[in-house]
């Protein structure tokens, strides 16, 4: 690498003069200069910029945190601030704190060991005056912060007049006689946002009118939330208009309107966007305000080095500037390109074109429920779906095929893996074999319906939703050094995610601790006997001991049985004590809200998506594959009813919910199926980073399935469940030791098998 000696010597100068002709400390003649010049290019010299500015106590670096790059709002501010500083001396910083404020700490931290000399901000800390004050303004390190004030803190801003663009924009819909105008939003505690809120309030007031019930939709400014919000309001109402406060809002509700057979014809949004060289590459909104967001990141920067030259002098200024074309009545109706209130159309369809459906009361089955109106919209056939809580599906599956008024009977059941046998062989479930040319079945998890569809060679449903037992842990307490430390001194051994039942309840006993710092280990559910058997049965499985084996014969009394049993009962002293009243709901409620560190759940329970994947992103949640490596697969699916009238109507619904399409839409709901796709599509694994996981995992999660008796018959997982867990309850309860509830399992269900 060549030096600043080696550029003198060819050039033949001296080393001061090749560093006054860089530096600009003195004049050099024009005919010196282009001998150093081309010295320079010649030997490829660059300066050490980070010895230079150790130096010369000077810095030229400039940090820029935006919230993301996939909003186009946010690409045209940093094409602002990057033509501001172009053919200066800075360096630009680019970061995105993906409004997580753990990770613009994280940033700001990074960038002041870096030594940047000045910071222009979307902030998502509002309260995070303190930080700011200490490292930025006592510093005398300027500040610009764009779109979102930092609470008491002394700072230049830049931002659009929002408030009265949304005012603005809200009273001309209003003057037009729209009626159910829904705002969404990002997050209240963001200035911009608020601002908006008020506008849209304001609007009304001048209105002598009062916005309608949950006019304000709240999102997480991301068009997967958008989406999510927009399927949800559609179930209980149709908008007349749909206002939003960005682009990337904007199109996850275009999207999802799309989806469900509507048109922006039919329901028109409006958002606030950016300024646009044609009008052909503008939004997909009926109307998008043009804001100037280049010349907002060039303000920002021109405000940054004015404040750079003289620290001292500036005033901090707060420059709000207007969006343009938001005043002309004429142009917003225009634009919406429809009568007011038009309405969407309603597909009318007869009792002979409905099918009724029984499925489980699951958050993401109500989330699927809002994308009943795209299966409707394109067969005409109406769903009525009906949702029961996990202990009564199946004896509400088997009821319905039993009675005899055709009102209480569905054409479709959703139904869990180890029931399928059950169904089939009782004749509850119809066989679809005949459907399958019309099934693409390559596109589901290789083998998956030997366990979801298939039995004794024919098919009696498809997958809908994959769940295999997954491994949850505060991935901030496991990379504590000083509580790793601690639980090495007290375990020999590392904190680090449990491999197998043993470690699992050494770290529970740990974190239970009362040095530790959460209050619990675990959450163990067995409020009732569909939580409680899958804790055994995984258990179980691990410990390699069987309860039936492939001959029909009960072998659930020996020593491993005893090995998993003694296990279970260890975990419980280190659990939270609720444990006969929690359920598969609750103990995930736990582990989110910071009471236990380690959670075996299914994906299916993990509801808050959003707040999963942010505690993914921050470092403090993980995930992994389960303690003991013998993972129950979980799962349901879908099949027709036997006594059905209506099969070809149940069939088509059944493969709507396999096109790869829907699968998509219901990936962003937070659902997991069983197609493959899901796992590999690279846009969702960015939003959703544990899909890889929950795919790898299949290769090795297997179902609890009930044997097959000699004459065919298929026994009752319910009753096999019914008959452990009741002892297993015995010796929780402390009714029973563990050297008489096996056995005395073990003989009841021989008396089940005999008869």
């Amino acid at each position: 690498m060549s030096t600043i000696k080696d550029v003198a010597s060819h050039a033949g100068v001296s080393i001061a003069t090749v560093s006054n002709y860089m530096n600009h400390t003195k004049p050099v003649s024009k005919a010196v200069s282009a001998r150093i010049k081309a010295a320079i290019e010649e030997l490829q010299y660059s300066q050490n910029l980070t010895a230079k500015n150790l130096k010369s106590n000077t810095y030229n670096d400039i940090g820029i945190i935006l919230p993301n790059f996939n909003d186009p709002y946010y690409v045209q501010i940093f094409q602002g601030i990057e033509y501001a500083f172009q053919n200066s001396s800075y360096y630009l910083n680019l970061t995105f704190s993906y409004d997580i404020p753990e990770i613009e700490q994280q940033i700001v931290q990074n960038m002041l060991r870096k030594q940047v000399c000045g910071l222009i901000l979307v902030s998502c800390q509002p309260n995070g005056w303190k930080f700011y004050y200490e490292n930025f303004n006592k510093q005398n390190r300027p500040i610009v912060l764009i779109d979102r004030l930092i609470n008491s803190l002394d700072a230049n801003f830049v931002s659009f007049d929002n408030r009265a663009s949304i005012r603005e924009m809200t009273q001309v819909l209003l003057n037009s006689d729209y009626k159910k105008i829904y705002l969404m939003s990002g997050p209240l505690r963001y200035t911009s946002e608020s601002e908006c809120v008020k506008g849209f309030t304001e609007a009304y007031e001048n209105a002598n009118r009062t916005p309608h019930t949950d006019a304000i939709i709240q999102t997480d400014l991301n068009k997967e939330d958008a989406f999510r919000k927009i399927t949800g309001l559609l179930k209980k109402d149709i908008p007349d208009i749909v206002m939003t406060t960005s682009e990337t809002i904007a199109n996850g509700v275009i999207e999802g309107l799309h989806i469900l057979g509507y048109s922006t014809q039919n329901i028109p949004v409006v958002t606030l966007g950016e300024e646009h060289w044609n009008k052909y590459t503008r939004s997909f909104a009926n109307f998008s305000t043009a804001r100037p967001a280049m010349k907002l990141g060039a303000k920002a920067a021109n405000l940054l080095v004015e404040k750079l030259q003289s620290p001292q002098l500036q005033e901090s200024d707060q420059i709000i500037l207007n969006s343009n074309g938001t005043h002309d009545a004429s142009m917003i109706l225009s634009a919406l390109k429809t009568s007011p209130l038009a309405q969407p159309s309603v597909t009318t369809v007869g009792k002979k074109n409905s099918i009724r459906i029984l499925m489980l009361d699951t958050p993401l089955v109500h989330s699927f429920h809002g994308l009943l109106r795209n299966f409707e919209t394109q067969t005409g056939i109406r769903v009525d779906i009906t949702i029961l809580q996990h202990h009564r599906l199946y004896d509400a599956i088997v009821e319905s095929s039993l009675s005899d008024k055709e009102e209480n009977r569905y054409d479709v059941y959703m139904y869990d893996i180890p029931w399928l046998g059950m169904l089939a062989n009782q004749g509850i479930l119809a066989d679809i074999s005949s459907f399958m040319h019309t099934i693409d079945v390559s596109k589901f998890l290789p083998g998956s319906l030997e366990y979801f569809s298939k039995f004794q060679d024919k098919y009696f449903g498809l997958p809908f939703m994959y769940a295999p037992q997954i491994l949850y842990y505060r991935k901030d307490l496991f990379d504590n050094p000083a509580l790793r430390n601690q639980f090495e001194k007290q375990f020999g051994s590392q904190l680090r995610p449990p491999v197998s039942l043993r470690e699992y309840n050494a770290m529970a006993e740990f974190f239970t601790s009362k040095t530790s710092a959460i209050p619990y280990g675990v959450s163990i559910p067995a409020a009732y006997d569909e939580c409680l058997a899958p804790e055994l049965y995984m258990r179980l499985r691990s410990y390699g001991s069987e309860i039936i084996d492939s001959n029909g014969n009960v072998v659930f009394d020996n020593p491993k049985t005893l090995k998993a049993y003694i296990n279970f009962m260890q975990i419980l002293r280190f659990a939270k004590p609720d444990y006969l009243n929690a359920n598969d709901v609750s103990i995930v409620d736990s582990f989110l809200s910071g009471e236990t560190a380690m959670l075996i759940s299914y994906p299916s329970f993990l509801t808050d998506i959003n707040d999963l994947r942010k505690s993914s992103m921050i470092g403090s949640i993980g995930y992994s594959h389960i303690p003991g490596n013998s993972p129950l697969l979980g799962g349901w699916s879908l099949g027709v009813a036997e006594r059905s009238t209506n099969k070809d109507s149940a069939m088509a619904f059944i493969r709507w919910t396999c096109n790869e399409q829907m699968d998509n839409y219901f990936a962003l709901l937070g659902g997991q199926s069983a197609i493959t796709r899901t796992y590999t599509n690279d846009e969702l694994v960015k939003f959703y980073p544990w899909l890889p996981l929950y795919r790898s995992v299949y290769s090795y999660t297997k179902p609890m399935l009930p044997p097959i008796i000699r004459n065919g018959q298929v026994m009752s997982p319910n009753a096999i469940d019914a008959i452990i867990c009741k002892w297993a309850y015995q010796l929780i309860n402390g009714n029973a030791a563990i050297e008489e509830v096996i056995p005395s399992t073990q003989k009841e269900l021989e008396r089940f098998m005999n008869q």
